[in-house]
């Protein structure tokens, strides 16, 4: 970009936002209840940050742009960054980033094994940090596939998903909600999931991972390890239990310790957290939706995801930790941040993701040009766009409704200020 009408920018981006809320341009439909954006240019000394609509059913408050609000895989690029800082300090051993969970001792030999069963062929000893890093571990998402489908075979999460069940019974939660009598700590609604309970591998209750082996997902596996592209949810939770073993250290105390304090990213913690407990950082949690059903205010619990999305964060923090990222300062050598990035198109990778790095994608912005970052199911967005030095993070706090490529409008305010 040559010459940059800051003024113009801001109100591009102004309008862009109004657009969505409305429904219109590229986002045409129903309109958002609310959103925010933030937009950094550091080369050029540019930061604008804008919010419409309500934060919270309920209440007339308007959403601002220091709400906080769920990542969900957003936060998958910061797991990523954990298991980086530990293969630099060598605890994935001589094989690095090719090592296999077995050899890593996370599951037991039969757990490790199961994790991937194709046709009963199991293939789960030779899953690598690598393959789940890049989801091409083979295996599925809990979350929205089960041992019949996948969501995409579906067009919706899958019947015999966790996903699936929890959409099922919001409709009993929301009528126990009001009524005053009602106490909705017993239902599914409200269930806080651990990661993975070793003792009852059996009980798809005990944990997110207990449910991905006992209900019949992993044993119906899509590809063998590294042949093809599937999103997969499960393989992040795992990553987050590979850190903790790794460090010895819960996977809140790891990211406030290695990224958030650092960064001084006070706004940001994982919810449902025990280790420590997220209180000092909670402030004003923006409401986000799946329908017409906001998620915050019906205290509905999607404590499933952890490692794979667990976060609350503004969109400051985000950029600030976008930022950290990009320019080396999570890493001790720039060949980690430099392997992170490295992005290639697998089989399964579809448009508008050109391609897969380590926790982050390379995606279409528009004009030719790629970003790379990361979306998550809520709505959430966090991308750098190299050519241009644009980086970007927002939301639009709903499940379904809004394209997910939205944002790509807001890159574009950007250009179209520039001549």
């Amino acid at each position: 970009m040559r010459s940059f009408q800051e003024d113009q920018a801001r109100a591009n981006l102004d309008q862009a936002l109004a657009r969505l809320f409305a429904g219109e341009g590229i986002s045409a439909g129903p309109g958002v209840k609310n959103a925010v954006l933030r937009v950094e240019m550091p080369d050029r000394g540019f930061v604008h940050s804008a919010a419409v609509g309500k934060a919270n059913a309920g209440s007339d408050a308007p959403m601002t742009p220091d709400h906080q609000f769920h990542l969900a895989s957003v936060a998958k690029t910061m797991t990523a960054a954990l298991l980086l800082q530990l293969w630099e300090e060598g605890a994935l051993g001589p094989c690095g980033l090719d090592t296999t969970l077995a050899g890593l001792a996370l599951f037991d030999e039969e757990i490790a094994a199961r994790l991937n069963m194709i046709d009963g062929v199991s293939y789960g000893k030779k899953i690598t940090v690598r393959h789940l890093l890049t989801h091409t571990s083979g295996i599925k998402d809990a979350v929205v596939d089960d041992a019949t489908g996948t969501a995409h075979d579906y067009g919706e999460p899958a019947p015999g998903s966790y996903g699936a069940r929890l959409r099922k019974a919001i409709p009993a939660h929301l009528a126990c909600l009001a009524d005053p009598a009602c106490d909705i700590s017993p239902l599914v609604t409200s269930k806080e999931w651990a990661m993975w309970d070793p003792a009852c591998p059996e009980d798809k209750e005990a944990g997110v991972i207990n449910w991905f082996l006992a209900s019949g997902t992993a044993a119906a596996s899509l590809s063998p390890p590294g042949e093809a592209f599937h999103y997969s949810d499960t393989g992040y939770v795992i990553l987050g239990l590979l850190s903790e073993k790794l460090s010895g250290k819960s996977l809140h105390r790891q990211w406030r310790e290695h990224i958030f304090d650092p960064l001084g990213m006070d706004k940001s913690y994982l919810a449902y957290a025990r280790d420590p407990e997220p209180d000092p950082w909670t402030y004003e949690v923006s409401d986000f939706y799946l329908g017409d059903v906001p998620y915050v205010t019906s205290r509905i619990n999607v404590s499933f995801d952890r490692g794979g999305g667990g976060v609350v964060s503004t969109a400051a923090d985000v950029v600030r930790f976008l930022r950290a990222l990009i320019d080396g300062q999570l890493f001790k050598n720039s060949e980690t941040l430099a392997t992170m990035l490295q992005w290639r198109a697998s089989p399964g990778i579809n448009s508008p993701r050109a391609g897969v790095g380590l926790g982050i994608f390379a995606e279409e912005s528009g004009q030719g040009r790629v970003a790379l970052g990361h979306s998550g199911a809520y709505g959430a967005k966090m991308y750098f766009e190299p050519e241009s030095g644009i980086y970007f993070s927002g939301t639009v706090n709903q499940r379904t409704g809004v394209p997910y490529y939205w944002w790509k409008e807001m890159f574009e305010a950007v250009h179209q200020a520039c001549s």
